[in-house]
């Protein structure tokens, strides 16, 4: 029993130690984040500016013990990547981080000041739910939710999802069929346009409707 309680107690405390951290790492992100959306001097100042503090070692950032990241438990990071940091153009500016993570992998998020995410994290609970519930059902819409933590009632993290929009693929490769030959091509493949298969199996079932390729 009393071997029990010791174990108890040093697991306590670790958990104390890590959420200490992860508070620590909230509050200077957030206050950073303050800092830059509040300021007026042009964007590449600014960035520049970012990713100098996050490059010098007395802040912390550039490396850490192991800790896992708010946002997602199951990610465990190490550090932020100076030269990768940025600042949207918006007049939050959030600022764009990509953490490095134990396993030498990145994970780019968001973190904003200025915004509510209560609700957006409210709603991709919403989204997680539903696709649990449509998967009990044999029904896989590749629905892919990313990850949103409200920090404050202004302020919050997300999973930055590169992307781009359809005019833009459309513009830049003339049709979403060809943008699809060029990224996930399979010339082998029979049916499918030289498209790997499963890429349009997931294009299919997202879309949920018609649509001209």
């Amino acid at each position: 029993m009393c071997l029990k309680l010791i174990l108890q107690s040093e697991d306590g405390e670790k958990r104390k130690k890590l959420l200490k951290s992860q508070a620590q790492l909230v509050t200077s992100l957030a206050k950073r984040a303050k800092e830059f959306s509040n300021q007026k001097e042009p964007r590449p100042k600014r960035i520049e500016k970012l990713r100098s503090f996050l490059a010098d070692p007395r802040n912390g950032l550039l490396s850490m013990a192991p800790l896992p990241l708010p946002l997602n438990g199951n990610i465990e990071v190490v550090g932020i990547i100076p030269e990768k940091a940025s600042i949207f153009k918006s007049n939050l500016s959030p600022l764009l981080l990509y953490f490095i993570c134990s396993d030498g992998s990145e994970y780019p998020i968001i973190f904003k000041d200025g915004d509510d995410l209560r609700q957006d994290q409210l709603v991709i609970q919403l989204f997680t739910l539903m696709d649990r519930l449509l998967r009990q059902e044999n029904l896989d819409v590749k629905l892919t939710p990313y990850p949103v933590l409200a920090t404050g009632s202004q302020q919050g993290m997300m999973q930055f999802i590169p992307s781009k929009t359809i005019a833009n693929i459309v513009s830049e490769h003339g049709t979403l069929l060809n943008y699809m030959r060029a990224h996930y091509p399979d010339e082998g493949s029979v049916g499918t346009y030289g498209v790997d298969p499963a890429v349009i199996d997931a294009f299919v079932r997202s879309c949920g409707m018609s649509f001209t390729l």
